[in-house]
């Protein structure tokens, strides 16, 4: 999978609906009420997206791995709708086809900021094929299908880089160090911090795992007050 960052732009998509955008980007925005889509899921199960909207006279956005269609309102009865007479007939299967969601406002009343900023969108943060963000200019969403972990890694932090990612690579080291070190030849790297978890990869191994941070955390206050600075 080529992970990749380019700026949103439109651009007409071959054999499309005049009612889908496609949009150059591996980050789309969400907002209001929403529904995501796996595109494959509709591929394998129906066939082409631009068919499948013109049949169901549906619009939104998508960038070839993702679909989104939202309204402006709560609940979001025609998303509901689309679910129960199209997508369950199709076989798709909340939570590993399409997820439904709201859009997580930054700012609220008196200057108000979420608690969410910068992490997964709460809803989304178990949604293994979907990863997430709360940004100050809005919800983020992308494709997360880790085919080649090193390549997403250098991804993640390029586009929607993490404060605590350097922090969380030295203690999973010093982690593998103390309760494994016949591990360390596969140099654990972490991926990001998702939901509560810190993923990590193993090179030369190939496998992607996570850890929880109360576990981290819980080690960590086993360590001396310089712990990172030892070899």
């Amino acid at each position: 999978m080529l992970w990749k960052w380019q700026h949103l732009k439109f651009i007409p998509m071959e054999n499309s609906s005049n009612r889908i955008k496609y949009a150059d980007s591996e980050c789309l925005q969400v907002i209001f009420s929403y529904i995501i889509i796996r595109v494959k899921s509709i591929n394998e199960n129906f066939g082409q997206l631009s068919k499948f909207a013109d049949e169901n006279d549906l619009y939104g956005t998508t960038n070839g791995k993702l679909y989104i269609l939202d309204e402006m309102v709560e609940p979001h009865q025609r998303l509901i709708s689309l679910v129960t007479n199209v997508l369950m007939p199709l076989n798709l299967y909340e939570n590993e086809d399409y997820v439904l969601g709201y859009e997580q406002l930054v700012h609220g009343a008196r200057g108000y900021i979420t608690p969410y900023l910068n992490k997964d969108i709460p809803a989304l943060a178990e949604i293994n094929w979907l990863g997430s963000v709360i940004k100050r200019k809005g919800n983020f969403v992308w494709n997360r299908e880790v085919d080649n972990w090193e390549l997403y890694s250098e991804w993640r932090q390029k586009v929607h880089p993490q404060s605590d990612f350097d922090y969380y690579q030295m203690l999973l080291k010093k982690y593998f160090e103390t309760f494994h070190p016949d591990k360390l030849v596969f140099e654990p790297k972490v991926i990001e911090v998702r939901n509560e978890n810190v993923v990590f990869g193993l090179k030369n191994d190939g496998g992607v795992s996570q850890i929880n941070i109360e576990i981290l955390r819980e080690f960590r206050e086993q360590l001396g007050e310089y712990w990172y600075l030892e070899k």
